[in-house]
């Protein structure tokens, strides 16, 4: 948490703070004992109510993936912020996946995804799943399909991100072999994921302005 402290006091530009949320661990390997320690700076005014909330979020989508690794060991997940004016998805955590899918980070353009005369993918907005990426003719599993097996991704399925009726993105949840998802599973990603959504609508401007200045 020190290592913490000092950065805020000696780094205060936007891209040094993208810097310390990517080192807290969206896989919630490390949180600095972030929950005791960051009401204190925000309090001392060495970070503001948006550097508050934002690191604050990453703390909790830390721990909703490690509890995620605990039940789901051969799952992997992300959360994804959607920009429906750009048509662009952001990577909202610090996802356990390989860098070559992380180009989310980057704000991939997802016009391809969208059906005409539709404001958005329908994976902002419904659960959608895909149980083999490689048989699959989903247009959506062809506009991806290289990046997903890079990655080695062979199934998936979304869930949205629903802040009463306002899509703010979707959770991403993967595997590396072939299978449908049982609703038991999406029953659990989907409750699991409720405490975060508020915090994650509140972040999601800040995050995205973080993000873009950071490329």
């Amino acid at each position: 948490m020190e290592e913490v402290i000092i950065s805020l006091k000696k780094f205060k530009t936007s891209k040094e703070l993208a810097k310390l949320l990517a080192r807290l661990d969206g896989g919630g390997g490390q949180d600095y004992n972030v929950s005791t320690n960051l009401l204190r700076l925000y309090q001392e005014d060495l970070i503001d109510r948006s550097e508050y909330l934002a690191i604050r979020a990453k703390v909790l989508m830390g721990h909703y993936f490690g509890r995620m690794r605990q039940c789901y060991p051969d799952l992997r997940g992300g959360l994804y912020f959607y920009d429906m004016d750009a048509l662009r998805i952001w990577n909202a955590s610090v996802a356990h996946f390989p860098d070559m899918f992380n180009e989310y980070t980057q704000g991939l353009s997802v016009e391809q995804d969208v059906p005409d005369r539709s404001p958005a993918p329908v994976y902002t907005s419904h659960a959608f799943g895909i149980e083999d990426v490689r048989r699959s003719d989903h247009p959506i599993a062809a506009n991806h399909r290289e990046m997903y097996e890079q990655a080695s991704i062979q199934s998936f399925v979304t869930l949205p991100l629903l802040n009463g009726t306002e899509s703010i993105g979707y959770q991403f949840i993967s595997a590396r072999c072939p299978r449908a998802f049982m609703e038991a599973e999406l029953t659990f990603f989907s409750s699991a994921s409720e405490y975060l959504i508020r915090e994650l609508a509140s972040i999601k401007p800040f995050m995205i302005r973080q993000l873009e200045q950071s490329r």
